[in-house]
């Protein structure tokens, strides 16, 4: 019944949105989050709608259907069901990372990064997801199985049917903060430390009545490196989201101080994205500030952050990105600035299949001579 209901808006959203239209991108088609993905804040698992949305929208060419499976819903789309309440997904990441050589100059010393050229996984999950009571109660896992060892990127209770379509999440949880990029390389996701690869322990509520959404997370702070057991970390985000696009706030603070030092990390920025035809234009700019000094006056360490992309809709199943990532590491510091100029071309030619050529123009600092090596990253990503 739940397919059934999901198909039945998904017929609704083909029929109201332009056939071309990209559907991984929930700023495209005015979605919140929880649209397509189980976690109530994106990433990881696809519920029932996405995998039905990836499967009927996103390819550019689908296999046509066998005459005689055509009445039968389940045998058209892979749903990822086992049995009545238990519900399965994976990603899987294998990268081409190529660094070119560059040169610089520091204090009449020369130096020289060599070009290097390596195959990497860049990602292998495995989602898991458990009903404990029909759109009320559920166990979900992620879980991390390459490239290192295995780990869980996400467990938790969630509770769901609170007012509002309000939810609770109790657990470990990645900490609802701006847009949630899949490239953790960027300066607003690396800098400000709200990534994949970033988790903590503790409890998120959220609520997303009518075009608003808000969730707001206390947790030990393990994710700032702050925790002692003495204070909490508090994380929130907010905002408004449209047909035309999105605008939201989001805030973090962490609290590792003691009796003998004092430490401190408070985040803050704001994020949009708007779509006109087949653009859309996604952006985020970050604040962050340090404090950590054994004496009564601490010193600081402020640093922003942003990140500004282009999509460009191509035609269906092919999409351009452009891309502007800036970091100032540390305001006091004058002409430390390092940024990023990135193009990308994403092609998802079948069904559960995504490869993409993406170009890093880097800007460092003449000293960091590794920073400046620029780098050409080819990706085949499989999913369901």
């Amino acid at each position: 019944m739940r397919l059934a209901r999901q198909l039945g808006l998904l017929a609704v959203v083909v029929w109201a949105v332009p056939a071309w239209a990209e559907p991984h991108l929930a700023a495209r088609e005015g979605f919140v989050c929880s649209q397509c993905h189980h976690n109530r804040t994106g990433g990881g698992m696809r519920n029932s709608f996405g995998r039905v949305y990836s499967q009927v929208v996103l390819p550019a060419f689908k296999p046509a259907p066998r005459e005689e499976a055509a009445p039968a819903v389940g045998s058209l789309f892979l749903d990822g069901q086992l049995g009545e309440h238990v519900s399965v997904g994976a990603d899987f990441r294998l990268q081409v990372s190529t660094a070119f050589a560059a040169k610089g100059s520091f204090q009449g010393q020369q130096l020289t990064a060599r070009p290097t050229s390596t195959f990497k996984i860049a990602e292998a999950d495995l989602y898991l997801s458990v009903q404990l009571l029909e759109d009320r109660l559920s166990v979900y896992v992620d879980e991390v199985v390459s490239p290192e060892s295995a780990a869980s990127r996400e467990a938790f209770l969630l509770v769901e049917g609170l007012p509002a379509r309000g939810y609770l999440k109790a657990g470990r949880i990645l900490l609802p903060y701006g847009l949630r990029l899949a490239d953790d390389t960027a300066f607003i996701r690396d800098v400000t430390g709200f990534n994949y690869g970033n988790q903590d322990l503790g409890l998120e509520l959220g609520a997303e009545p009518g075009p608003t959404f808000l969730a707001v997370a206390v947790s030990n702070g393990t994710q700032g490196g702050l925790d002692n057991n003495l204070s909490k970390q508090l994380t929130a985000s907010a905002g408004l989201v449209g047909r035309l696009g999105r605008v939201g706030a989001s805030f973090s603070y962490a609290d590792g101080s003691t009796e003998q030092r004092k430490v401190s990390r408070r985040v803050w920025g704001a994020f949009a994205t708007a779509t006109v035809g087949r653009f859309t234009i996604l952006a985020e700019a970050d604040h962050v500030l340090d404090r950590q000094s054994p004496s009564e006056e601490p010193e600081s360490r402020e640093q922003w952050a942003f990140y500004g992309e282009l999509d460009v809709l191509i035609r269906r199943g092919l999409n351009l990105r452009v891309g502007y990532d800036f970091n100032d590491p540390d305001l006091a510091v004058p002409e430390d600035q390092r940024e990023r100029f990135n193009f990308s071309l994403d092609v998802f030619p079948l069904q559960f299949l995504r490869a993409s050529v993406t170009y890093h123009l880097r800007r460092d600092i003449p000293q960091k001579v590794a920073g400046n090596q620029d780098l050409l990253l080819v990706q085949l990503h499989g999913f369901f």
